[in-house]
């Protein structure tokens, strides 16, 4: 089988996967989400890496499509069409748009659990908002990464004045969270809407984060005794349409209500691999084989 990795290139995820493939005879290409072109005229239309066929691949895995995403799935579009091509995460084949937005809806109207969050746009928006919330209040880019641009702020004043440096800086959807009491997050790893895995990430002293790249550490989740959590994760991936995901899960302190934070459709598996051991990249080729033989040499 042929696979092509879109926004994940070179470095260790990419590596794993590839020796994994490897082993049973696959052969995995990765490429940037830059590298696609696509020319288009009277009854042809055709996408390229570049000059380099697309329509060879039996597999497209989006990654990490980034800013380009659009373009991308409209050619992952083309391409699962013409040629039956395998699409994962098929979350973005048309079944809606991918915005924190749509993941807060979809979650609401599927009785996923979550924290109370608003979305705004602009600092002129807070007042309107912020009674429905108590302090302190989570803040972070909607679209936000590795807990890079995420606040804890305790009154109004420090809430205007983070909100107002976000919009400066990014210009892009801002989410006002209530905070939940926690002593770190869950990131359960799914792969075909299953859970195979999952550690638990806590803040280094002093931080609110549990990131691993913000100081936070790893350690071993045990699912099997957390029934909850497991159809939780396995439930918000579902709602997602996201085939593969790192699903975060938050437990409040209070009473032990567990809540999800976020769907993540390009989930970094080397930490999970680290702590809990799981070839978490052999399964993920596991679930490859089986959507190829499910659907068919093409």
């Amino acid at each position: 089988m042929k696979i092509l990795v879109v926004g994940l290139v070179e470095n260790e995820q990419m590596d794993r996967l590839w020796r994994e493939g490897y082993k049973r005879g696959h052969n995995i290409v990765g490429c940037y989400s830059s590298e696609l072109v696509v020319l288009a005229e009277l009854n042809n239309f055709l996408p390229t890496l570049r000059s380099k066929k697309i329509e060879d691949f039996d597999l497209l895995y989006f990654w990490a499509p980034g800013k380009k995403r659009w373009d991308w799935y409209a050619t992952a579009n083309y391409l699962h069409k013409k040629y039956s091509m395998i699409v994962v995460n098929k979350k973005n084949l048309g079944r809606y748009n991918p915005s924190i937005l749509e993941d807060l809806y979809v979650q609401s109207d599927s009785g996923i659990d979550f924290p109370k969050s608003a979305v705004i746009f602009s600092v002129k928006s807070v007042n309107s908002i912020v009674g429905n919330f108590k302090f302190p209040v989570i803040v972070k880019m909607a679209n936000g990464k590795q807990g890079k641009n995420v606040y804890k702020v305790e009154n109004k004043k420090e809430l205007k004045e983070v909100v107002a440096k976000l919009e400066k800086d990014t210009g892009e959807a801002i989410v006002i969270r209530e905070f939940i009491p926690n002593d770190g997050d869950i990131r359960v790893f799914t792969i075909g809407y299953k859970a195979v895995g999952a550690m638990k990430r806590t803040p280094k002293e002093g931080e609110f984060r549990s990131n691993i790249s913000q100081g936070g550490t790893g350690s071993k989740f045990d699912l099997s005794k957390y029934s909850n959590i497991k159809k939780l994760a396995e439930k918000a991936s579902i709602a997602a349409g996201v085939e593969i995901a790192g699903v975060d899960v938050i437990i409040d302190l209070r009473d032990n209500k567990p809540y999800i934070l976020e769907v993540n459709p390009g989930p970094q598996f080397m930490g999970i691999e680290k702590y809990t051991g799981i070839n978490i990249a052999g399964k993920i080729i596991n679930y490859f084989e089986e959507l190829y033989s499910k659907n068919g040499k093409r």
